[in-house]
């Protein structure tokens, strides 16, 4: 372990407000911070003491994010070096190998929940993507590498570090080939089907291993169903209820490419494609149309991307959410199912569901909660940061009429 210097970094909390940290969450923010102590660099460790001086962790150091700092250690001497990140990623994986076997595809570190704050990376067979969000972890992208091959021996690792955030904290978007020549689209087997991932093109790393639990939860009414799958990206859920013995699904996104690969993944299925569709169109104009032609599905999967990508967007992504799921209540049949998701966590489960209490009232619909989702178990959740819960699913079971 590299000794550090008796002066080294660290923050100070204020009395008032500095409470959040010491009650375990992660996050630093910068109106909590009383004092700075010595020149941390962004990327930096620092250590982080409440305002009566007890130590609460070690924290990597951001100069630009609201974020001041985002807490990695509880011990006092550790630093995010060479064998820290190693030790990790090995921790990382030995957590997933305790869920049970290593499926094909899998989260392997989900950022904050696996004390690597802006690191994500997603495996899919022997391939692994990463996405860099922080300066930290920009900083020892190289050392991240380095890990990840002496972990998984991958045939290649793609960054997708295109989102915007990473301009906050004072850096250019990123993506492409870090290790081996990938296979692009490569192939993805989750719960008895197997659909197309973009690595390269498509949405965040290229596929949401973070539904993979919510459609096993789903399979079981799937069986003589008609299905309509609502921004359905690549096609998973359309392709998993087929599999599992959908009569006829219905895939709508409003993206061709991908759409392309839901066809494709489709077909690996052997799945008929005039049983399992796929439509282009915007999903609010597609409801409208489906209203107004009287359709009924037996499930309905609404899945939409995150609406809400700050809290100040929350009220209009609620307005959004309660059209979408009115919309779909109305052409569900009676003693079918609605999966309904939100990925935004600034829209909390409290929140959602006091949304779609107003949307069963305003379809005149009685709905009971069959089950309650979140995102797949290998996307852990920290108890006491909450924004490491961002994922949730509602399943609603239409009562019949009478």
């Amino acid at each position: 372990m590299t000794d550090l210097p008796a002066a080294f970094p660290s923050l100070t909390l204020k009395r008032a407000v500095g409470r959040r940290a010491e009650r375990g969450h992660l996050w630093v923010f910068s109106n909590e911070v009383e004092s700075l102590a010595g020149d941390p660099q962004p990327g930096d460790e620092v250590r982080v003491f409440s305002a009566k001086r007890r130590f609460l962790g070690m924290g990597l150091f951001s100069q630009s994010s609201m974020i001041r700092a985002r807490i990695y250690s509880r011990q006092y001497d550790e630093r995010l070096d060479e064998a820290c990140v190693a030790r990790r990623l090995r921790a990382a994986r030995a957590y997933r190998e305790s869920l049970g076997p290593l499926p094909h595809s899998y989260r392997l570190c989900h950022s904050e929940a696996d004390l690597m704050p802006g690191l994500v990376v997603d495996v899919f067979g022997d391939q692994a993507v990463i996405q860099i969000s922080t300066i930290a972890m920009e900083r020892r992208r190289q050392t991240i590498v380095t890990a990840l091959k002496d972990l998984l021996a991958p045939a290649a690792i793609v960054e997708r570090s295109d989102i915007p955030y990473r301009r906050v904290e004072g850096m250019e978007e990123r993506r492409g080939t870090l290790h081996g020549i990938p296979r692009n689209p490569c192939e993805v087997h989750e719960n008895g089907a197997t659909a197309l991932a973009d690595l390269i093109e498509g949405q965040k790393t290229g596929y949401f291993l973070d539904q993979v639990h919510n459609r096993s939860l789903a399979a079981p009414f799937f069986g003589g169903a008609r299905v309509l799958d609502l921004f359905c990206y690549v096609g998973a859920w359309s392709i998993v209820a087929g599999v599992h013995g959908a009569r006829e699904t219905l895939g709508v996104d409003s993206s061709q490419p991908a759409l392309d690969l839901a066809a494709r993944g489709a077909a690996i299925n052997g799945l008929d494609p005039e049983r399992c569709r796929f439509l282009h169109s915007d999903v609010f104009a597609f409801l409208r149309e489906q209203s107004a032609r009287r359709e009924s599905y037996d499930v309905i999967v609404l899945d939409p991307p995150a609406l809400a990508k700050s809290k100040k967007d929350a009220a209009a992504a609620l307005t959004a959410y309660r059209e979408l799921n009115l919309r779909a209540m109305k052409l569900l049949r009676d003693g079918g199912l609605l999966v309904t998701c939100s990925c935004s966590h600034n829209v909390g489960a409290d929140e959602f569901r006091a949304m779609l209490i107003q949307a069963a009232k305003d379809a005149r619909a009685d709905f009971t909660l069959a089950r309650e989702g979140a995102q797949s178990p290998d996307h852990p959740i920290h108890l006491a940061t909450p924004e490491t819960a961002y994922l949730k699913a509602f399943f609603l079971r239409r009562r019949p009429r009478g």
